[in-house]
């Protein structure tokens, strides 16, 4: 059955089906998919249908992934897991956008951001979904908590580099137009970006937790937590090292004055690209 008799048969669910079927028409032509947001035809409608997939995809996977301890915490697991993509990206790409308009003069929408960005997620989630029955095979025979844990990790781990792909793929083809001396810096940027969304993620994941819960425990929503996530991996590595208070906080803060020297030297490097680019275009421009 072709995709417009498909169409034409489930009509009142015309859209529901074309939002589902929105990731593999990515996957199938990235090409078309980039150059129609790059053309900014019918964009916010193309992120709606993004989020919805995803959000579809993602709910199923976290389902089945729950399911390993009970039906209620799998119903749990379905509402978080979307919760995990799509909330992350909401606090992290802002930051993205901004930092690109301010530093690199990008040309690009904030919606068309968030359709490049929802591209990445959607086929993360894609790939997610297509592991759910890989998962329930293991939750059918297997009743190892440290295992399925294991295998989450790793089926998210895989999803999200391939999503992070297409994404870094979909930033180079819709904002086409940087020379070469600001591409690299934008290339920059997108990795920080990615650092940052996998910053806030962990937080995320770790404040949403737990998606599978422990087996001899009840079903449970959110597990309260006594600080974050980096805080408690600090506080374990002081436990492991037996190290004070003193060597804890000298290593926070030698991490956070080499992230304002990295985002120094990169605004630097901006700075320079950017005149760079201005005069090479003075010099096109010159008789």
């Amino acid at each position: 059955m072709t995709y417009n008799r498909l169409m034409t048969t489930f009509k009142p669910f015309s859209w529901l089906i074309d939002a589902w079927l929105s990731v593999p028409r990515l996957l199938r032509d990235p090409q078309a998919f980039y150059d129609a947001v790059q053309a900014d035809v019918d964009v916010p409608a193309k992120a709606a249908r993004l989020a919805f997939s995803a959000v579809c995809f993602l709910s199923v996977y976290g389902f089945v992934t729950g399911l390993a301890h009970s039906p209620l915490q799998a119903l749990y697991a379905a509402i978080k897991m979307p919760m995990l993509f799509l909330t992350t990206m909401a606090f992290c790409l802002p930051a993205l956008y901004f930092f690109s308009l301010a530093v690199l003069g990008t040309r690009l929408t904030f919606w068309q951001a968030v359709t490049v960005v929802l591209g990445g997620i959607g086929v993360a989630a894609f790939l997610l979904f297509g592991l759910a029955p890989v998962t329930l095979f293991f939750v059918l025979t297997s009743r190892d908590w440290a295992f399925f844990q294991l295998l989450a990790v790793v089926f998210v781990a895989i999803s999200g580099y391939v999503g992070l792909y297409f994404l870094w793929g979909g930033m180079a083809l819709v904002d086409d137009t940087r020379d070469r001396s600001t591409r690299r810096l934008a290339n920059w940027i997108l990795r920080a970006w990615t650092v940052l969304y996998g910053f806030v993620g962990s937080q995320m994941a770790w404040r949403l937790s737990p998606f599978i819960g422990e087996l001899d425990q009840p079903a449970v929503w959110i597990q309260p937590s006594r600080d974050n996530f980096y805080v408690d991996v600090l506080h374990a590595l002081q436990s492991v090292l037996g190290a004070g208070d003193t060597v804890l906080v000298a290593t926070a803060g030698a991490a956070g004055l080499a992230v304002v020297i990295i985002a120094i030297l990169a605004l630097n490097g901006a700075k320079a690209a950017r005149l760079h680019s201005a005069a090479q275009a003075e010099a096109t421009q010159a008789p």
